[in-house]
C-alpha cells in the first residue's frame, strides 16, 4: 500500500514543527527519509498507517508518532526488516480490549506459547519516547480473565524486540500490560534505559494473584543486553532472565510490588537444556516485593504441559552476580534458590520423590543485601535448596544484612550446596 505523500517525505523537506530538536541516533547516510504517522482520533484502528510508515521508512528512516495524539492499536504489529531506523514515540499507543481478536491473532512464540502484540526486528533500531511516550495495554480485562490461570493463551505482550541487533529502547512508559511488559527475544547488543513499567489491577487487594505473569523485563535466548535506570511496579518478576539469557547487565532499577529479580523459571520443557550465564544485577531497590534475587527451576517430573505445567528439563546457571540490593518490606527470602517449581493443578508430585535432575549451578554470588522484611516472613533470609541430583558449588554470600520483622535473628537454610556451612553462615566482605 502506498504511503500518502503528506505522511512520508525526505528529511530535507521536514517542517520545523516536526521535532526540530530531535536528533536521530541511528539513521545515517544521505537524505534519510522521515515518516510522520497520522492518528485518526476516532477509535478506529491506526495499525495500518503504522505498518505503512514502518514499511516506507524501514531503511535509514525516521518514524514519528506525533505528540498529544492517541493511536488505537486494534490489530497486531509485526514491524520487521528494519535497518538504521529512529522511532520517536511522542504520543500514546492504546491497545484494544478485543479479547477474541488478540487470542486468535497475536504474534506467536513457542516459549510458554506467548503472544506478542507489537514486535520490532532488524538492526540499529532506536525507539525513544523522550519522556512522554506511552504504550497502554488496557490490561484489566486480561487480569480478570486470567485470574488463577496466569499462562492463559493469547494474553498480549505490548512491546518486544525480537531478532533485533544493535538496538536501543529508552524513555517511555508501558502501562497495564496484558501479560509481560517488555520481552527481548533472540536479540543481541540491546540497550534499554529509563523505561517505566506499571500494572495495577482493580482487584489486587482481594486477589493478589490477579497480576500473575505481568513481568517487567524478560530476556529470552538473547545476548549482550543492558537494562538500566528503570522503574517497575508490575506484580510479578521485576526482571526475569529466562532460558538462553547470556551476558546480561542490569543496573539501577527500582522494583515495587514485584516478585524480585529472577533467573528462570528453567527446566519447564522436558528433555530441553536451558543455559543462563554471565548475569549481573546491581544497584537494585526492592520495595514491598516478595523475594530479592532468586533462581527457580522446575522439579524432575513433568506435570501437564507448558505454559501452565511442565518440568523435568535440565540446565546450567553460571557466573551470576547479584550486588547492592536495598530491600524494603520484603515478604519472603531475599536470597533464594529453589528447584521445586510446578503447576499447582493436575496433582503435585513431591519434590523429594521427583527432584530436579541434571542442573548445574556455579559461581553464584549474592553481595551487599541490606534492608528489612515485613511480618509475613519468618526469620529465614537465606534459602538455598539445591536438589540432591543437581550440582551447586562456588556460591558466595557476602554482607547479607536483611533484618527480619521485629529485629529477630536472621537464619539461613542451605541444602546440598558445596562450600557453605549447613547454617548458611554469611561471609563478611
Amino acid at each position: 500500500m502506498k504511503v500518502p505523500s503528506s505522511v512520508c517525505f525526505f528529511l530535507a523537506g521536514l517542517a520545523s514543527t516536526a521535532l526540530a530538536t530531535t536528533t536521530p541516533t541511528h539513521p545515517a547516510g544521505n537524505n534519510p527519509k522521515t515518516c510522520i504517522i497520522p492518528a485518526k482520533g476516532t477509535g478506529e484502528d491506526d495499525s495500518p498507517a503504522i505498518r505503512d510508515a514502518f514499511a516506507a521508512c524501514s531503511t535509514n528512516g525516521h518514524i514519528i508518532f506525533q505528540p498529544n495524539q492517541t493511536y488505537h492499536l486494534n490489530t497486531v504489529l509485526q514491524l520487521h526488516n528494519l535497518s538504521h531506523v529512529q522511532v520517536d514515540l511522542l504520543g500514546t499507543l492504546l491497545y484494544s480490549t478485543d479479547v477474541r481478536y488478540w487470542i486468535q491473532h497475536g504474534s506467536y512464540y513457542h516459549f510458554q506459547n506467548i503472544s506478542i502484540a507489537m514486535e520490532l526486528s532488524g538492526e540499529y533500531i532506536t525507539v525513544d519516547g523522550h519522556g512522554t511516550g506511552v504504550i497502554d495495554g488496557q490490561g484489566q480485562v486480561w487480569y480478570d480473565l486470567a485470574l488463577g490461570v496466569g499462562g492463559l493463551f493469547g494474553r498480549p505482550i505490548p512491546f518486544s524486540l525480537r531478532n533485533a541487533k544493535h538496538s536501543v529502547a529508552q524513555n517511555f512508559h508501558i502501562r497495564q500490560s496484558g501479560k509481560w511488559n517488555f520481552v527481548i527475544i533472540e536479540s543481541q547488543n540491546i540497550t534499554v534505559d529509563n523505561i517505566r513499567l506499571t500494572a495495577h489491577s482493580d482487584d489486587f487487594q482481594a486477589n493478589p494473584g490477579n497480576l500473575g505473569n505481568t513481568d517487567g523485563f524478560d530476556t529470552l535466548y538473547s545476548d549482550d543486553v543492558h537494562i538500566s535506570n528503570s522503574y517497575v511496579d508490575a506484580g510479578d518478576d521485576c526482571v526475569s532472565f529466562k532460558p538462553g539469557s547470556t551476558n546480561i547487565h542490569v543496573k539501577n532499577l527500582t522494583c515495587v510490588e514485584t516478585a524480585g529479580i529472577a533467573v528462570g523459571s528453567l527446566g519447564q520443557y522436558e528433555g530441553v537444556f536451558d543455559l543462563v550465564e554471565n548475569i549481573t544485577a546491581e544497584d537494585v531497590t526492592l520495595i514491598n516485593s516478595r523475594n530479592g534475587a532468586y533462581i527457580k527451576t522446575y522439579n524432575g517430573k513433568r506435570v501437564y504441559y507448558p505454559p501452565q505445567g511442565g518440568g523435568n528439563g535440565t540446565g546450567s546457571v553460571r557466573n551470576v552476580l547479584f550486588k547492592n540490593f536495598h530491600i524494603q518490606n520484603i515478604t519472603a527470602a531475599p536470597v533464594l534458590l529453589q528447584q521445586c517449581t510446578h503447576w499447582a493443578g493436575w496433582g503435585v508430585p513431591p519434590c523429594a520423590e521427583y527432584p530436579a535432575t541434571g542442573f548445574t549451578f556455579s559461581n553464584i554470588t549474592w553481595q551487599n543485601f541490606t534492608g528489612y522484611a515485613n511480618e509475613k516472613i519468618n526469620t529465614t533470609t537465606i534459602s538455598l535448596v539445591c536438589s540432591e541430583k543437581s550440582s551447586c558449588e562456588d556460591f558466595t554470600l557476602t554482607d547479607i544484612n536483611v533484618r527480619p520483622w521485629n529485629n529477630a535473628t536472621a537464619t539461613g537454610v542451605c541444602t546440598n550446596v558445596k562450600g557453605l556451612s549447613s547454617d548458611c553462615q554469611v561471609v563478611s566482605g
